[in-house]
């Protein structure tokens, strides 16, 4: 029997085989250094961007996956699908949301639902993992994005970034522009807040950052679900998996990087937790 697909794009940072072993359909952003143009986590791993970031005196850019390429998968999807739930990054940050709605009007073969995901990286990773998890026990559409919906309404993040350079150059820097007049060795907390970067709180230090995040989570008791995301330094995620190795989450914790297009906007060094609350706590 068909059953409901399951679309993200790139950005989501969903391991792979995690995404592959769920049957979720990957849809890649651009990555952009100078006259090259790479697939995000296609042609352009993590580990293979943070070294050309580090070394290139070019700034990369990015850009959305264009309406043909949403259009392509969901009509290849749509073959043995019973309908197909699309979650995209933030729309307040990319212009994805947007090409995957108007694709989605274009495919009439089965109904397919675009969600705003109003965040970014495993924030809404976790949702098409459990809308997944939900699609193959035979869930509806509509049941399929009650669950996503109701997974991102319970899911936090929290994030340092080694600094607001890469944000601001790539103009999705948002509310967290109000901490650029502060000392260059600051270390910005951030989250999204309705789909925008907003700053939280500044450190002095990386190791400051790190308690800071491992603190926040400890406010969740008893959490469903943690994702850790990082990028360059792998002794400062062993410190922060220890910080955390006292909550006990329903699941395994999932370490992943970020990868390359959100890589250009967080820059080297950022690292972030990702939490999604037991739906019967506040």
């Amino acid at each position: 029997m068909s059953q409901v697909r399951v679309v993200v794009d790139s950005t989501s940072d969903i391991p792979r085989d995690l995404a592959s072993s769920l049957g979720i359909t990957i849809v890649p952003l651009r990555v952009i250094f100078g006259d090259m143009t790479y697939l995000d986590g296609v042609d352009l791993d993590a580990d293979e961007f943070y070294k050309k970031l580090t070394s290139s005196n070019v700034l990369p850019r990015t850009s959305q996956p264009p309406v043909e390429d949403f259009k392509r998968v969901f009509k290849s999807l749509s073959k043995d699908a019973a309908g197909i739930l699309c979650i995209t990054i933030s729309s307040k940050v990319s212009g994805t949301y947007n090409s995957a709605k108007i694709a989605a009007n274009q495919v009439e073969e089965v109904p397919i639902k675009v969600i705003d995901s109003k965040t970014v990286s495993m924030a809404f990773g976790f949702a098409a993992i459990a809308a997944a998890e939900a699609a193959r026990e035979g869930a509806s559409l509509e049941e399929v994005e009650r669950v996503a919906l109701d997974t991102l309404s319970r899911t936090d993040l929290l994030a340092f970034v080694d600094t607001l350079e890469y944000l601001q150059k790539g103009g999705r820097i948002g509310k967290a522009a109000s901490l650029l007049g502060t000392l260059l060795q600051v270390k910005p907390l951030i989250t999204l807040r309705e789909g925008e970067v907003v700053p939280v709180t500044r450190t002095r230090t990386r190791s400051k950052a790190i308690s800071a995040l491992i603190d926040w989570a400890h406010k969740y008791k008893h959490p469903e679900r943690i994702a850790v995301i990082w990028s360059t330094n792998e002794d400062e995620l062993n410190t922060l998996l220890e910080g955390l190795s006292d909550l006990s989450p329903d699941r395994e914790v999932i370490i992943t990087k970020y990868g390359p297009v959100i890589g250009v906007h967080a820059g080297p060094g950022a690292m972030g937790v990702i939490v999604v609350n037991k739906s019967n706590e506040d």
